[in-house]
């Protein structure tokens, strides 16, 4: 058995994000690694058809993907999938001893969309991409965001055409992998501020 995705995009699925991710991110990411490494197979939700055993078939496709790039702001530490489908590339990650070798990128390659303040410590020590300034659903194409929004999804298309080459070869031992263990950790921390509320008189 072989890798069946090369990347395997996760994020909180929304009316919103959904349509960010499909008409915005991930068409102009494949644009731009087909300039690196040529045509790659992406993973993303929507191809699941209705009917389909969702808790199976996602588990299945993260196992069988070479690496992930998950889409983080506080809402996608909020849904349990989410949390799910990074604990098990996190695991993965553990399982064959890249956690804690000082690699900036392993198989996760973050990209974060909202405030990182609430996020679990647990995915701390893990350097991310900053995309917060280019979530925008909809910017003129020849907008300052849309070439900001460019560069920085030319950058993400190196660091994966440098990451997917290290991958190590598959292995049936990834779709046995729980991520009880990791799971709890991957709570969102609790909103919370240093300044007491303003009175009003």
């Amino acid at each position: 058995m072989e890798y069946e995705n090369h990347i395997f995009i996760s994020y909180a699925r929304g009316e919103f994000w959904t349509e960010w991710v499909n008409k915005q991110f991930v068409p102009r990411l494949r644009a731009y690694l087909e300039n690196q490494t040529g045509s790659l197979k992406v993973f993303v939700d929507k191809e699941i058809q209705p009917g389909a055993n969702f808790d199976y078939l996602l588990k299945r496709n993260v196992a069988r993907s070479m690496i992930m790039i998950p889409l983080l702001s506080p809402h996608y530490f909020s849904r349990v999938w989410c949390r799910t489908e990074l604990a098990l590339m996190l695991e993965r990650e553990r399982f064959i001893g890249l956690e804690g070798q000082g690699n900036n990128y392993g198989l996760i390659i973050p990209v974060r969309l909202g405030d990182g303040d609430m996020f679990p410590d647990l995915i701390g020590h893990i350097q991310y991409l900053d995309f917060e300034d280019c979530a925008i659903l909809r910017f003129p194409e020849n907008s300052l965001i849309a070439q900001r929004f460019d560069e920085k999804l030319i950058s993400l298309a190196k660091i994966v055409a440098t990451t997917l080459p290290n991958v190590p070869h598959w292995d049936d031992r990834w779709e046995k992998l729980t991520c009880t263990d990791l799971l709890p950790q991957l709570t969102p921390k609790k909103l919370t501020t240093s300044t007491p509320p303003r009175l009003i008189v």
